[in-house]
């Protein structure tokens, strides 16, 4: 069974075996610790948990670490004994479960224990100090009003009921708990069958798409091509193979919105990334399809500039009007290939379509400029291109553009 969590000991932070493992690799102790944890990771998700296949490289690249500095620290962990000649955790065993069953067998034996220790301690208690010689009759015990053991008799009375009524409240927790996890299991299967539906409409599964795949898979793609597959080995695309669209399938979902502005903005961070496209001396190291779309943490980690220093190309130009956002890529296209991307992102990164008014005869936009000069400038050089791009943009839909009005912000 693939465990979803590993046990971190208290006082880890401050272990003194990583101090050690600091001072003797000549390392941060952040850097020990974030290392150590990445180990940590790799043996709980080995198939034989606690054996640990070092990437020293792949830690590099996520924590941000000079792989060299990785790779000292590793060493140390090696001669110091953390890991053995088999590639094995030392101290694995002692600190996690090697099986969940062992966890659940361990966690009832200690519960089993606590309660026969509970017992034997109540019973001698009960009998100690009573021997054949002293110990009252029944009868006598019944009818002397000054007997001592009566307060015991009323206190292990009591002791009774708040046990009973620990029990009870036990009981009743375990209950609740265990209907919310009837609650969280029914919840968790429909969103699997809902999830489950839209990766085969989206994946390409349906029966008229199994010759020609998803056109949404297809079209993210394209884009994936176009910004970055281009930069990296030019004349050769990416294509896609059943894992690619299976994990496309899931960003689209879980990471993108469904939104394909989304997909196309993460493809030209990672187009601008010398990172990414292997232009860093030393690195070694160059981003393909496969990674870009492995995990939720990857398009995190492109996302926060993880491996563009932050310095992520202009955002495309915005639009609140969810109805007209095909229409808006159309204009933005047309723009860029009368003008180029360079100039439609100068002029209208900071520009917003915020509003559309219907009118008997079509629809006024209303697009928000950053600044007066830019109101103007677009007004003078690109308002009738805009103009008619829009109306082209918008000439089989429900209502047609007829106008587009610049304002300023404020």
């Amino acid at each position: 069974m693939k465990y979803e969590w590993y046990r971190v000991y208290h006082g880890m932070p401050e272990d003194s075996k990583l101090r050690v493992i600091a001072q003797r690799s000549k390392q941060l102790m952040a850097h020990v610790v974030a290392v150590w944890i990445c180990v940590l990771d790799a043996a709980s998700r080995h198939e034989t948990r606690g054996t640990v296949q070092v990437d020293a490289e792949q830690i590099a690249v996520v924590q941000e670490i000079d792989q060299k500095i990785v790779e000292s620290i590793i060493k140390a962990f090696r001669e110091k004994g953390l890991i053995n000649k088999n590639n094995v955790l030392t101290a694995w065993r002692t600190r996690q479960y090697a099986t969940e069953k062992e966890r659940a067998a361990t966690y009832r034996d200690n519960k089993k224990e606590d309660e026969t220790s509970h017992g034997v301690t109540e019973n001698h208690a009960a009998s100690h100090g009573v021997t054949p010689d002293h110990a009252p009759s029944h009868k006598n015990a019944k009818n002397d009003p000054d007997r001592e053991d009566r307060g015991t008799e009323g206190r292990s009375k009591a002791e009774n009921r708040k046990r009973t009524e620990v029990e009870e409240e036990t009981d009743a927790s375990a209950e609740k708990d265990q209907k919310n996890n009837s609650d969280k299991k029914i919840r968790a299967r429909e969103e699997k069958g809902e999830r489950e539906r839209k990766k085969q409409k989206i994946g390409g599964q349906a029966a008229d798409q199994k010759q020609t795949g998803s056109p949404i898979l297809q079209e993210m793609l394209d884009i994936w091509n176009a910004e970055v597959q281009s930069k990296l080995t030019k004349g050769q695309k990416a294509i896609l193979t059943a894992k690619r669209k299976e994990q496309m399938t899931q960003r689209w979902l879980d990471d993108f919105q469904q939104d394909m502005r989304a997909w196309r903005y993460y493809c030209q961070i990672i187009g601008a990334s010398d990172f990414c496209l292997g232009r860093i001396a030393g690195k070694g190291w160059t981003i393909d399809l496969a990674w870009a779309v492995e995990s939720s943490d990857h398009v995190a980690k492109i996302l926060e500039g993880g491996f563009s220093g932050g310095n992520h190309p202009p955002k495309p130009p915005r639009c609140d009007v969810p109805a007209l956002q095909q229409a808006w890529d159309a204009v933005l296209l047309a723009f860029e290939q009368k003008h180029s991307k360079a100039i439609c992102r100068s002029w209208l990164a900071a520009t917003v379509i915020t509003r559309m008014q219907r009118h008997c005869d079509g629809a006024l936009l209303t697009m928000q400029c950053p600044n007066k000069f830019t109101c103007e400038w677009i007004t003078q050089h690109y308002l009738a291109d805009l103009n008619r791009w829009w109306a082209e943009a918008t000439v089989d839909a429900d209502f047609s553009v007829t106008g587009l009005e610049l304002v300023t912000e404020g």
